[in-house]
């Protein structure tokens, strides 16, 4: 984190995506920041004034000059997206490896936005945090309702006419509408909100499923199988996430569904071993999906040890029925960072079924910015 500071403090922005120790927009979205976020927020990194202010530059300001922005130096289609609240289809972001891909921008930057004000709230910037945590809402402008999916949108308001959210289109990066349309890790519930609430969630993501969208290798929907938590079926990300082990990974040639691009291939599947996964950086939480081996022992810092520990897990027993934490009985379907990271143990009790009462209710569901 502070090796991107340090080049930010050295090249007068930080990067949106630092290659081959070069700035370059190679790819979308902002983040660097979001990275930074996450581990300012759990107290990992410190920021000085300078370097907050590096973080809110690509928030608000675009380079003086087409040269630094050519070179991959502030985000990609700003003024469009402050303008508008969304990346207009007309603006066809040509300086940039990824050309046009407009939704999918306002997607990325828009949790982005999410993760700096969080940032902002921290430092007690009341302004700004206000200001980023409206833009944090602005997957609202490219989600239309009649199709239960994001879509193009014109300047003028409009979405575009010719359509079909299950094949891949040119205002998509690498993938279809219908798989991007789940990037909405600030605000699960938000996006529910948008479907018709839990129950057309539910049916929505059970028909992304059905209809064999889900693509592992593409790790922008890496969050996708813990989604039902924030909808009252946990169970379903229980069983989703120990098939997504058992087909997407293996031990011959190959061995991941697509390339281990920052080891987030590999992170995914460590962390869902370890049954649970960080859904939205800057939240210090994490879903639970259950553990797939019956203990595990993680070293903390200060030697301090979290055990998780759950019985027949290793022997398919993948569903969780309780939990218990440090002995006592928990409905939570989502683990505080900071809870775990002083050390104690975690017990879940597994079956072979479904337990549809456990870590249902909206007091047990993880973090939403609606929700606040």
């Amino acid at each position: 984190m502070y090796s991107l500071l340090k080049m930010a403090k050295q090249g007068d922005w930080l990067p949106i995506f630092p290659c081959w120790n070069s700035y370059t927009s190679a790819m979308i979205g902002d983040h660097a920041a979001t990275s930074i976020a996450d581990a300012y927020l759990k107290g990992v990194i410190d920021l000085t004034d300078e370097q907050y202010g590096y973080l809110l530059k690509n928030a608000f300001e675009s380079p003086a000059t087409q040269e630094e922005y050519k070179s991959g130096k502030g985000r990609r289609a700003l003024p469009s997206y402050l303008k508008y609240g969304y990346v207009p289809l007309e603006d066809e972001v040509l300086e940039s490896f990824h050309q046009r891909e407009q939704v999918s921008r306002t997607l990325e930057y828009a949790f982005d936005d999410f993760a700096l004000s969080r940032i902002a709230t921290k430092r007690g910037d009341t302004k700004n945090a206000a200001i980023l945590s409206t833009r944090a809402m602005n997957y609202h402008n490219v989600y239309s309702i009649a199709d239960s999916a994001v879509r193009g949108v014109y300047a003028n308001g409009t979405f575009i006419e010719k359509y079909d959210k299950y094949k891949k289109t040119s205002f998509i990066t690498e993938g279809t509408p219908y798989q991007y349309t789940w990037y909405v890790p600030q605000d699960v519930a938000g996006l529910a909100t948008l479907m018709g609430g839990d129950d057309g969630f539910n049916r929505n993501l059970d028909n992304f499923h059905v209809t064999e969208q889900y693509w592992h290798g593409n790790e922008p929907g890496h969050q996708i199988p813990f989604l039902y938590n924030y909808a009252g079926q946990p169970w379903k990300t229980q069983k989703l996430v120990g098939e997504v082990m058992k087909n997407e990974y293996g031990t011959g040639i190959g061995g991941l569904s697509g390339n281990d691009d920052a080891g987030q291939m590999s992170a995914w599947y460590v962390f869902a071993g370890m049954g649970f996964y960080p859904v939205a950086p800057s939240v210090p939480e994490y879903v639970i999906s259950g553990p797939r081996f019956d203990k595990l022992t993680i070293q903390l810092p200060e030697n301090k040890t979290l055990t998780i520990l759950a019985k027949g897990a290793s022997r398919g027993k993948n569903y969780i029925q309780s939990l218990t934490w440090n002995g006592e009985l928990t409905d939570k379907n989502f683990l505080n960072h900071f809870d775990i990271n002083k050390g104690g143990t975690l017990i879940f009790t597994m079956g072979e079924t479904p337990n549809m009462n456990w870590g249902v209710k909206k007091e047990s569901r993880p973090y939403s910015l609606s929700g606040e």
